[in-house]
């Protein structure tokens, strides 16, 4: 099915509109995007093909893309976990399949724990981990990557930023080449703006106190699959070492040729690892 098929609407969540785009039919996938800060066009045209087989929701988290941030102030994990529950509601889902990329993996995992009875599924890619040391540990190894000249350069543009320059476009071109296999890939890489306030207020707060531990025995019946590119940022076996041993019902597959940008870099490949996970075809959980 085309991406031209799905119809978008925005819809009134919690005192915000979400701006929802829908196409397909079956088994609900309600996909969350990254940042934060980021928007649902990530997702497209990578992921429509899974149309012919589900319903797949995407939709802009609070503020961010279509979804407008006119007075919006503040933004936290648990607001973002309230919508989307909110949003499940209003377009009349029981049971749903959450597919989460990079930030929305963290997002995922937290609603699944506050509404375990509405969860079917999950599928996490360009996964981050379970605790602030893991988050931590993401933005380390990115840094590390970039030498000691570019992490320089960062700092540059992060001064030039705190002034009230717009560096936005310099610190992507900068970091876009680390998130990936290959950087012909970024030629099929959408441009869009983040929100910035909400990258920075729920960056801060993942930093400061992410912890899914206390919740994890919410989770322990939801099977999912978590699909990590053989070059991200955090390695499959840092996955398998650091989130792996704490959860009871997940299985790990490694997606090769890719980074942490899956879904731009090996779309099939992350589309045939979903439809054999949904439909119990390969994958089996620990």
């Amino acid at each position: 099915m085309s991406v031209e098929a799905a119809e978008g609407k925005w819809i009134e969540v919690n005192g915000r509109s979400l701006y929802v785009y829908i196409i397909g039919e079956g088994d609900p996938i309600i996909f969350l995007h990254g940042g934060p800060g980021g928007c649902h066009e990530y997702f497209l045209p990578n992921m429509t093909p899974l149309a012919d087989y589900y319903q797949l929701v995407f939709y802009d988290q609070s503020g961010c893309g279509s979804s407008p941030s006119k007075g919006i102030e503040s933004y936290s994990i648990q607001d973002e976990v309230r919508n989307l529950e909110g949003l499940r509601k209003a377009l009349g889902l029981d049971k749903i399949h959450l597919f989460g990329e990079s930030w929305g993996s963290i997002l995922a995992l937290y609603y699944s724990a506050s509404y375990p009875s509405a969860i079917n599924k999950l599928i996490l890619t360009a996964a981050i981990g379970l605790t602030a040391e893991d988050y931590k540990r993401f933005k380390d190894t990115l840094l590390k990557r970039l030498g000691v000249y570019k992490k320089m350069t960062l700092g540059w543009y992060s001064l030039l930023a705190m002034i009230g320059n717009d560096t936005t476009r310099k610190v992507t071109n900068l970091l876009d080449p680390y998130y990936v296999h290959s950087v012909q890939s970024l030629r099929k890489k959408k441009e869009f703006q983040y929100n910035k306030v909400a990258m920075q207020q729920i960056g801060s707060e993942l930093e400061r106190s992410y912890d899914l531990f206390p919740l994890l025995h919410a989770i322990e019946d939801v099977p999912m699959l978590i699909a990590q590119g053989c070059a991200d940022v955090l390695s499959p076996e840092s996955i398998r070492t650091h989130m792996m041993p704490h959860l009871c019902n997940a299985v790990l597959v490694e997606v090769k040729e890719s980074g942490h940008w899956t879904v731009l870099e090996q779309p099939e490949r992350v589309i045939e690892h979903t439809i054999d996970f949904l439909e119990n075809k390969r994958f089996k959980v620990n």
